[in-house]
C-alpha cells in the first residue's frame, strides 16, 4: 500500500505552484492551480487529480494518459496542453498555456450570482461548436463541469479532457464518484456505462443550467428558474433517454440564432474585473530571478476575506485593462474554423481519423479488405461495402442472409454462405454472380466451414449425412473454382482433422495445412498438410508443447516457421521438420493472436507487455510494457500490424497503444468514441492498408492514417 500523501506539493517538475484558481468550497473535481514554469518565468495552469484519487495508481496512470490524449482536442476552445508528468511522477499533472482564466464558479462568485443570459447562450455556442467538431473525430470529453470550463477575454476553454474515464473504470454501480461534478454526469454515467457523446451533451447542458442559476443541480427547481429563452434547449439536452438529446451542433445552432448580435461574448464586468486583477497579481511572464517570496506570498489570500473579495477584492498593483461589458466580444468565433480535423504529427499525439463509419448494428466478423480501396462488413441487419478512403457506402444489401463468415475472394467477387447454397457476390455492386446448390447436404454433401481462398479458388469443408439423417460420414476438404463453378477436387479428412466449423486453416503458397482437433496427448498438436492443387496428402506432424485450443493463435511467419503462443511461452518450429527452434518465455499470458511482418514476430502478454521477436534466432528485439495495464490476467492483449510493418499496435483496456516497429518506442494513444455493446472498449484494429489501420469500437468504424 502506498502512503498517504500529507500535502500537495508546492513544486510540479518545472512548475513552482504560486496560486489557486479554484473558488473557495467550489472544487469538486480535479484541482486547478496557478504555476510558473521556472524554465521560461511564464504563468500556466495545471491541473491535478482530485486528492480523494490521487493515491490510485491506476487512476495515475489514466490520469496521465487522458492528458497526453488531451493534445488531439484542437480548435480554439480546447485549453493548449503545454506539459504531461512523466510516467515516474509521484502526482501526475497536466500543463495548459491559458491564462489569465477563471473557472466558470469563480465567475458566478464574481457575479454574485448567475451569468447574464446572453454571456450564458454565448458560452454554450462555442462549447457546442467545439463538441460537435471533437464528436466528429472520434473524441468524447468525458470531463466537462463548471470547474473544468475556463473564461477568458478571448473566449472559454476546456480543460478535464477524460477525468471521468480516469477516474473509474466503467462497471455498474461505479459511475458515482468520478471525480467530477456528480450533477453534470447523466444518468447512463451514474450508471456505470462508459462516456458517450450523448454523455457530453448532457454535461454541457448541465454547466449551463449552473451559469444562468448559479445552482449545482438540474433538478425540476433550477429548471424552472432558467431564463424562458433557455428552458426549452436546456431540457432537451438533460433529457433521460440519451437518444433524446440533440447533437451538439444543433445546440450550437440553436443558441447563436436566439443571440442578440450586440449582447453575443460579453462578459459582466465583475468578471473583466477579476481577470483584469488575476494578471495583475500573476504577471502572465514574471523576470527569470527574485521572483519566488512576492509571488509565493500572494497566493495566500489573508485570512478572514470573503469569498468574493478573494475572487475579486483589493489585490495591489492592478493593472486596468479595457475589459468591460462592451470590451470582450466575438466569442462566437472561437473554436470555429480552426482546422478541427488537420492531423498532428507530433510523438505521443493520435491522428484525427480520416472518417468515421456508423454500421448502426454489431458488425459479426472483422471487416474484409480488398486492394486498399474496398471494406466488405457484414453486420447483423446487412452486408455492405464501404470506400476504404472515403468511409463512404458503395451498396449496401439487407438480403443475402449469409449464415456463416464471409469468404473474399482474389477477383473483386466474395462468397456468402446461406444454409443450403452458397452465392458468389460482386464486390463493385453487390449484385449476385452466380448460386452454388450442389453443397446442400440433400443430393450431396453439406458445407461446414469455408477455410479460404485465392484468386478464383476457395476450400471448405464438407460432409455428408448417413441415411435416416443421423450421424455423419465422408467428410473431406474441397477446393472449387468460382469462376467456373467447377469442383477441382475433393480429399477425405481424417476425424482427427475434421472440427467442427471453427478450423483454423493455414494457407501457404503450396500447402493448406489443417490443425487436430482432438487431444493427440498431453502438450502435443499435429497437422494435416495437403497440396493445394491436388488436394494430395503431403504429411501430418506432430508438434510437441503446442495444445490442440491454441490453433487459433498460430500463424506461419517467412522462412517456413509455425509460430505458437501457450500461455506463458512463445514457441517457434521448424513447419518441415517438427522440430522447435526457439521459445520466448512471457511474464503474463499470451492470449490474444499474434502478429508478423518480414522477420519479426509480435504478441503481447495478459500484463500488457508487447515483444517483438526475431523469427530466425528467436531473440527478443524489444519489450515494451503499456503504461494503462490489463485489468484482469485472463483478459486479452491483442497485437496487430501496419501495412508498412513500420507501426505495432498494442490494445489494452484503455487505449490502443502505437509503437515503432523498430525499437517498441511509443508513437501515439488512442481510445476512440464507440457505441453499442462493445463500445466499453477503447477499439480494436481490425484491419490495416497501405497507409490505413481500422479501428472498430462498437458499431463505429474509424479509419486512421498510419506510417
Amino acid at each position: 500500500m502506498e502512503p498517504q500523501r500529507l500535502a500537495e506539493p508546492s513544486r510540479l517538475g518545472p512548475y513552482r505552484i504560486i496560486g489557486t484558481l479554484d473558488a473557495g468550497g467550489q472544487a469538486d473535481d480535479a484541482r486547478r492551480r496557478i504555476a510558473r514554469d521556472d524554465r521560461t518565468g511564464r504563468t500556466a495552469v495545471l491541473m491535478l487529480p482530485h486528492e480523494t484519487l490521487a493515491d490510485d495508481p491506476g487512476y495515475r496512470v489514466r490520469f496521465r494518459s487522458e492528458g497526453e490524449n488531451s493534445r488531439r482536442l484542437t480548435g480554439g476552445c480546447a485549453a493548449p496542453v503545454i506539459d504531461v508528468a512523466g510516467p515516474d511522477a509521484d502526482l501526475p499533472w497536466v500543463a495548459y498555456a491559458c491564462f489569465p482564466a477563471l473557472p466558470l464558479p469563480t465567475a458566478v462568485a464574481a457575479c454574485d450570482g448567475p451569468l447574464p443570459e446572453p454571456t450564458v447562450r454565448a458560452l454554450g455556442a462555442v462549447l457546442a461548436h467545439a463538441l460537435a467538431n471533437w464528436h466528429a473525430g472520434g473524441l468524447v470529453h468525458a470531463g466537462i463541469s463548471p470547474q473544468a470550463t475556463l473564461l477568458m477575454r478571448d473566449g472559454p476553454r476546456l480543460t478535464g479532457y477524460g477525468l471521468a474515464r480516469a477516474a473509474v473504470l466503467n462497471g455498474p454501480g461505479r459511475g458515482a464518484s468520478l471525480g467530477v461534478d456528480a450533477f453534470t454526469l447523466s444518468p447512463e454515467q451514474r450508471a456505470g456505462e462508459r462516456p458517450s457523446p450523448a454523455g457530453d451533451v448532457y454535461a454541457l447542458g448541465a454547466v449551463l443550467c449552473y451559469a444562468a442559476t448559479g445552482r449545482r443541480d438540474v433538478a425540476e427547481g433550477t429548471r424552472a428558474a432558467l431564463p424562458d429563452g433557455l428552458r426549452e434547449l436546456l431540457a432537451v439536452c438533460l433529457a433521460q433517454d440519451p437518444g433524446q438529446r440533440p447533437r451538439p451542433g444543433t445546440v450550437a445552432r440553436e443558441l447563436r440564432a436566439a443571440s442578440a448580435p450586440d449582447a453575443v461574448g460579453r462578459l459582466p464586468d465583475a468578471v473583466a474585473m477579476a481577470l483584469a486583477r488575476q494578471a495583475a497579481a500573476y504577471p502572465a511572464q514574471a523576470p527569470m530571478a527574485a521572483h519566488a517570496l512576492t509571488e509565493e506570498g500572494a497566493a495566500t489570500p489573508p485570512p478572514g476575506r470573503s469569498r468574493r473579495a478573494v475572487v475579486v477584492g483589493g489585490l495591489s498593483g492592478a493593472v486596468g485593462l479595457a475589459l468591460g461589458a462592451g470590451g470582450v466580444a466575438g466569442w462566437r468565433a472561437v473554436g470555429e474554423g480552426t482546422g478541427s480535423r488537420e492531423t498532428s504529427a507530433r510523438r505521443g499525439i493520435a491522428p484525427a481519423p480520416l472518417w468515421r463509419h456508423d454500421l448502426g448494428s454489431e458488425p459479426q466478423q472483422p471487416p474484409l479488405l480488398w486492394r486498399g480501396k474496398t471494406a466488405l462488413v457484414w453486420t447483423t441487419d446487412s452486408v455492405t461495402a464501404l470506400n476504404l478512403r472515403t468511409g463512404k457506402k458503395i451498396w449496401s444489401r439487407d438480403k443475402l442472409y449469409p449464415m456463416s463468415a464471409l469468404t473474399l475472394l482474389g477477383n473483386g467477387t466474395f462468397v456468402s454462405p446461406d444454409t443450403s447454397a452458397f452465392s458468389v457476390v460482386s464486390l463493385a455492386t453487390g449484385r449476385i454472380k452466380g448460386v452454388e446448390r450442389r453443397y446442400d447436404g440433400v443430393e450431396g454433401p453439406a458445407i461446414y466451414q469455408f477455410l479460404g481462398a485465392d484468386k478464383d479458388i476457395c476450400w471448405f469443408l464438407t460432409r455428408k449425412y448417413a441415411s435416416g439423417g443421423t450421424g455423419t460420414e465422408d467428410h473431406a476438404v474441397v477446393c472449387y473454382d468460382s469462376a467456373r463453378r467447377k469442383e477441382i477436387w475433393r480429399a477425405p479428412l481424417p476425424a482427427p482433422y475434421q472440427g467442427d466449423g471453427n478450423t483454423t486453416a493455414l494457407l501457404l503458397s503450396t500447402m493448406l495445412i489443417l490443425p487436430s482437433q482432438g487431444d493427440d496427448g498431453e502438450n502435443t498438436s499435429s497437422y494435416l498438410a495437403l497440396d493445394r492443387r491436388s488436394g494430395r496428402k503431403l504429411w501430418t506432424r506432430k508438434f510437441a508443447g503446442m495444445k490442440d485450443e491454441s490453433a487459433e493463435q498460430r500463424l506461419v511467419t517467412p522462412g517456413d516457421l509455425l509460430v505458437s503462443c501457450d500461455e506463458h511461452m512463445l514457441r517457434g518450429y521448424h513447419l518441415a521438420g517438427g522440430k522447435e527452434r526457439w521459445r520466448v518465455k512471457t511474464k503474463g499470458r499470451v492470449s490474444g493472436t499474434p502478429a508478423a511482418h518480414g522477420q519479426a514476430v509480435y504478441a503481447t502478454d495478459s500484463r500488457a507487455t508487447t515483444y517483438a521477436i526475431d523469427v530466425r534466432s528467436g531473440s527478443t528485439r524489444w519489450r515494451r510494457r503499456s503504461a494503462a495495464p490489463l485489468e484482469s490476467s485472463w483478459t486479452r492483449g491483442d497485437t496487430a500490424v501496419s501495412h508498412s510493418g513500420a507501426t505495432v499496435f498494442q490494445v489494452t483496456d484503455a487505449e490502443i497503444e502505437a509503437l515503432d516497429a523498430a525499437d517498441g518506442s511509443l508513437r501515439w494513444r488512442s481510445a476512440l468514441a464507440g457505441k453499442g455493446q462493445q463500445a466499453a472498449a477503447p477499439g480494436q484494429v481490425v484491419g490495416v492498408a497501405p497507409g490505413i489501420v481500422l479501428v472498430l469500437n462498437g458499431t463505429i468504424l474509424y479509419a486512421l492514417p498510419v506510417d
